[in-house]
C-alpha cells in the first residue's frame, strides 16, 4: 500500500515522537509499503518528506495547533495514499474524509488542567477523533481510559482491546539499548539521570526539587539532565530554581545527545528519573534506560503505570523517597526491570501489532 503519515515532526529527530515514526517507518517498509511523511515545514530535505507549511511566527506549541488548519494545502496529495497513519487525534480532524484512516495518540494532551474549557476542547476533539478513525492505536492505556475503555495498567498489551481500538505500549530496541562500560564522565558523577527535554510537563523542576533528599542520602550523586532547550523561559526557570537550592554545583545540564550515543549515557548512570507532570505515554526514554541495566523512578501519571517503573506521586518529598530506596536497591531493581523490558517491550512484539493493524485496514 501507499502509506501517509502526519504528524508534526519526524525530521529532524527532536524526541520520542520522531523516535517513534522513524522506527514504524521501518518496520512498514520492510513489509512492502511505499511511504510519505507530511510535516510541518523545516527545511529538512528527504525523498519521502512532503512540507506542510505552517505560520514561521508562532510558537512551536501554537504551530503544532496550527497544522491542523494548513493539512488541507495537501488534500490533493493525501488523497492518493491508500492510507493515512495520523500521529496525533488532531490532525485526524481534517482528514476524515480519507476511508483508511488510523490514528495514533502518543499520550494525553488535556491533564494539564483538567476542567478546563481548553482540557474539554482538547478531549472532545481526542473522543471524535477515536470514534471516526477507521483504526486506532493508543500507547498507554491511560489515554483508552478517557476514551472510555475499560481498561487496567498494564494488560491486554499489543491487542485489540475494542473493535478497531489499539494498545501497543512503546517498546525498545534491545540490540541497540543494552548494557555498555558507558561514558567516563558520568560515571565519575555517580550520575542521576533526567533523560528530558526542558518542557514543563516534562517535570525536570520536579526532579531538582527533590535532590536535595537524595544528596543527604548519597552525597556523592549529581543529578544530570540530558535534553534540548525546549521552552527557553522554562529551562531559566529550572537553572534558577537549582542555584536558590544551592545546587548548583550539583545539578549538571548536558544538552542533546544523539539517540545512537544514548546507551553509553544511560549504562553511566547510577539511576534514571522521569519526572513528568502529565502529557506522558509510554516512555521511550524509561525503557530504554531499562534495557540498558539502569533502574527507573517514574511519576504515577500518564502512561507511566503501564511500565515497570518504580513509581512515586508527581511531589518532590514522594519522589526524592522513591530515589532514595532506589539507589539502595540499586542492584536488584536494575536487574527486575531489565528482565522486563527485555522480554516484554521489545521490538519484535511492537512491529508485529502494527503490521496486524495495518493488514486488518487494508481490506474495503
Amino acid at each position: 500500500m501507499r502509506i501517509g503519515h502526519v504528524t508534526f515532526g519526524y525530521r529532524p529527530t527532536l524526541g520520542g515522537a520522531e523516535t517513534y515514526l522513524a522506527e514504524l517507518y521501518r518496520v512498514l517498509e520492510g513489509a512492502g509499503h511505499v511511504q510519505r511523511v507530511y510535516q510541518r515545514s523545516t527545511g529538512e530535505r528527504a525523498p519521502e518528506i512532503v512540507p506542510v507549511p505552517t505560520w514561521r511566527g508562532l510558537s512551536p506549541g501554537r504551530q503544532f495547533w496550527s497544522l491542523a488548519a494548513t493539512l488541507p494545502l495537501r488534500w490533493p496529495r493525501l488523497a492518493r495514499e491508500d492510507a493515512l497513519i495520523v500521529h496525533y487525534p488532531l490532525y485526524a480532524l481534517p482528514l476524515l474524509w480519507h476511508r483508511r484512516l488510523i490514528g495514533l495518540s502518543h499520550g494525553v494532551t488535556w491533564d494539564a488542567h483538567p476542567g478546563s474549557r481548553a482540557a474539554r476542547l482538547k478531549k472532545l476533539l481526542a473522543r471524535l477523533a477515536f470514534a471516526r478513525c477507521r483504526a486506532f492505536v493508543a500507547n498507554d492505556t491511560f489515554f483508552l481510559r478517557e476514551m472510555g475503555v475499560d481498561i487496567a495498567p498494564r494488560t491486554r498489551a499489543f491487542a485489540e482491546v475494542r473493535r478497531g481500538r489499539w494498545f501497543i505500549p512503546n517498546c525498545v530496541d534491545t540490540e541497540h539499548f543494552r548494557p555498555t562500560p558507558g561514558r567516563d564522565d558520568l560515571r565519575a558523577l555517580n550520575a542521576v539521570l533526567v533523560p528530558r527535554n526542558l518542557y514543563r510537563n516534562r517535570g525536570i523542576h520536579l526532579a531538582v526539587a527533590a535532590f536535595p533528599r537524595v544528596l543527604a542520602a548519597f552525597p556523592e550523586t549529581h543529578l544530570v539532565v540530558v535534553g534540548g532547550p525546549g521552552d527557553t523561559g522554562y529551562g531559566q526557570e529550572v537553572r534558577a530554581l537549582a542555584v536558590n537550592l544551592h545546587l548548583e554545583e550539583r545539578v549538571r545540564f548536558l544538552g542533546s545527545v544523539p539517540w545512537r550515543e544514548m546507551p553509553a549515557v544511560y549504562s553511566a548512570g547510577r539511576l534514571t528519573v522521569i519526572p513528568s507532570l502529565c502529557g506522558e505515554g509510554t516512555s521511550l526514554s524509561a525503557l530504554e534506560s531499562m534495557a540498558c541495566g539502569t533502574p527507573v523512578v517514574a511519576t504515577a501519571v500518564g502512561g507511566l503505570p503501564d511500565l515497570p517503573a518504580d513509581l512515586a506521586p508527581p511531589e518532590p518529598e514522594a519522589l526524592g523517597e522513591a530515589m532514595v530506596r532506589a539507589l539502595g536497591a540499586r542492584d536488584e531493581l536494575a536487574r527486575a526491570q531489565q528482565v522486563e523490558v527485555r522480554a516484554a517491550y521489545h521490538l519484535g512484539l511492537w512491529a508485529e501489532a502494527w503490521r496486524r493493524v495495518v493488514e486488518e485496514c487494508s481490506g474495503d
